[in-house]
């Protein structure tokens, strides 16, 4: 390596060191969306609970909020939430963008047993909110802390320590963005499609 590139290398690790993250933001959200299951029919009365990342034991099955869906399946609340503040890769290996990190977790049965859908949503400018989102059961303290495990030789998930060992296609739930207002003046409106399938065991 040259004295020049290293140099630059140096310099370059350093910006990258003393660079400050945005910091955590407290915001309104206001959150609305429909509940439907795998053809697009909406599921109404369905009693869901929503839970933040930001709440606190959010990981209990007593936390969060409790919302019942209306004749079309739509749901809607308005909860005080803390977006945290990191950064992501997105097109290069060299670059981290700032982002502003929503978490919501859906707590909707999978095979007849309780589920907790765990969505990151990460807003970046220019980007739009990325999406994430993983499945996890409760473990022996109660907490939903258990995630599915992925079997990738079958494309198929089972249930942590299950011993009939049944495995299934999907993980029951899929969350789809359908619009939303960039974090601003602490407010954030956010519009969902929750998507609730019935499995196909393997």
């Amino acid at each position: 390596m040259t004295r020049v590139f290293r140099g630059l290398f140096v310099t370059l690790i350093t910006l990258l060191t003393i660079l400050p993250l945005p910091r955590a933001a407290a915001e309104t959200l206001a959150l609305s969306g429909v509940l439907q299951n795998a053809a697009g029919q909406p599921l109404p009365g369905h009693r869901l609970r929503i839970v933040f990342g930001s709440d606190q034991n959010a990981r209990l099955p007593d936390t969060g909020y409790l919302v019942q869906t209306d004749a079309r399946g739509r749901f809607a609340l308005d909860a005080d939430v803390t977006l945290k503040s990191r950064r992501v890769r997105l097109d290069s290996v060299f670059a981290r963008h700032p982002s502003q990190l929503l978490e919501i977790g859906f707590e909707l049965a999978l095979m007849d047993r309780p589920a907790l859908h765990w969505v990151e949503l990460d807003f970046i400018a220019g980007y739009g909110p990325l999406r994430g989102i993983r499945t996890y059961v409760a473990g022996r303290n109660g907490r939903f802390t258990e995630p599915l495990v992925f079997h990738s030789r079958d494309h198929a998930w089972s249930v942590p320590g299950d011993p009939s060992g049944l495995r299934i296609t999907g993980t029951g739930t899929d969350v789809q963005v359908e619009s939303w207002d960039e974090p601003a003046a602490g407010r954030l409106r956010l519009v969902l499609r929750v998507i609730h399938e019935k499995l196909v065991m393997r």
